[in-house]
C-alpha cells in the first residue's frame, strides 16, 4: 500500500503537521513502507486556470508548469490520501484549497488509479469553537468522498490554548487511525453508475448510492428529480441514500 500525506500548514511543527506525523507512524508501524509527504507551503502551486486542458487527451496532468506536477504522479499511485490543514476564517487554509482546485486531472485516471480506489483522511485543527468553521470543512470532504466513492475519516483538534503535542489522547487517536489501515486494500470496481454519461464505477452498491446523492451534474440532477422524493440538502443525505439503495436493489 502507498500513502500520500499533504501538510498544508505554514508551521512545520504545528498541530496538523504533528497529527500527520503521528498518523504516519501508525501507517509505518502497520507495515506501510511507502509513505510520501509534501509540505504545500514550501511548494509553488498556482491557482487553477479553469482551462480544462487536463480533461483532454493525452490526460497527462496539468499544463501549468509548477510543483503540482511533482505531487501528481505520487497522488495517482497512492492508495491513501491524507490532507492535513488548519482552519482559517471558517474553512481550510489557502495552501490546501489551492491544491484541491488543481485536482481536475484526477478525474481522468483509469480504473486502477481513479479517486474511487483511494481512501481519504482529513486532519485539521481549529482555534475558535464555531459550529460552522470546522464543520464546513468536514462536510466539504464528506461530499467529495461521497461523490467519488472514497472511504473517509476526519480527525479534528480544538486548539484554543494548547498544542496537540500536549494532548496525547488525540495523538494516540491519529496513530491508531494510521495503524488501522494495516489491512486495507484497494477495492475492485464492478458497479457502473446508472446515470447516463457518468462513467464512474464503484466497488459496492452503498458507495454507488452515495455517489448519486452527492453528484450535482445536470444528468445526475435530472435522475434525482425523476427518482427521489426530495431535493438533496445537508439534512436529508442519508434518507436519500436509502431511497437510492432501494431503487438500485430493485433494478
Amino acid at each position: 500500500m502507498k500513502a500520500l500525506i499533504l501538510k498544508a500548514s505554514p508551521k512545520q511543527d504545528g498541530n496538523t503537521a504533528t497529527m500527520a506525523d503521528a498518523l504516519a507512524r501508525g501507517l509505518r508501524d502497520g507495515g506501510v513502507e511507502d509513505v510520501v509527504e509534501f509540505r504545500l507551503n514550501e511548494m509553488t502551486i498556482r491557482p487553477c486556470q479553469a482551462c480544462d486542458a487536463c480533461l483532454k487527451p493525452p490526460h497527462q496532468g496539468c499544463i501549468l508548469d509548477d510543483d503540482f506536477m511533482t505531487i501528481f504522479p505520487v497522488f495517482r499511485d497512492a492508495d491513501v490520501i491524507v490532507f492535513a490543514a488548519p482552519i482559517y476564517w471558517w474553512h481550510i487554509n489557502a495552501q490546501l484549497k489551492t491544491f484541491i482546485d488543481r485536482m481536475h486531472p484526477m478525474l481522468t485516471y483509469g480504473r486502477a488509479h481513479c479517486l474511487t480506489t483511494k481512501r481519504l483522511i482529513f486532519l485539521t485543527a481549529h482555534f475558535a469553537r464555531d459550529p460552522y468553521g470546522v464543520e464546513l470543512a468536514v462536510k466539504m470532504f464528506e461530499s467529495i468522498a461521497g461523490w467519488a466513492g472514497m472511504p473517509f475519516d476526519a480527525l479534528c483538534y480544538h486548539s484554543p490554548t494548547s498544542h496537540v503535542r500536549d494532548c496525547p489522547e488525540k495523538l494516540d487517536e491519529a496513530y491508531a487511525l494510521g495503524r488501522s489501515l494495516e489491512n486495507w486494500v484497494k477495492p475492485t470496481l464492478t458497479l457502473p453508475c446508472p446515470v447516463k454519461g457518468c462513467g464512474f464505477e464503484f466497488p459496492d452498491v452503498e458507495r454507488l448510492a452515495m455517489h448519486i446523492v452527492m453528484a450535482a451534474g445536470d444528468n445526475h440532477l435530472k435522475w434525482k428529480t425523476e427518482h427521489l422524493s426530495e431535493v438533496h440538502t445537508l439534512a436529508n443525505t442519508l434518507t436519500l441514500r436509502d431511497e437510492v439503495l432501494a431503487i438500485l436493489h430493485e433494478s
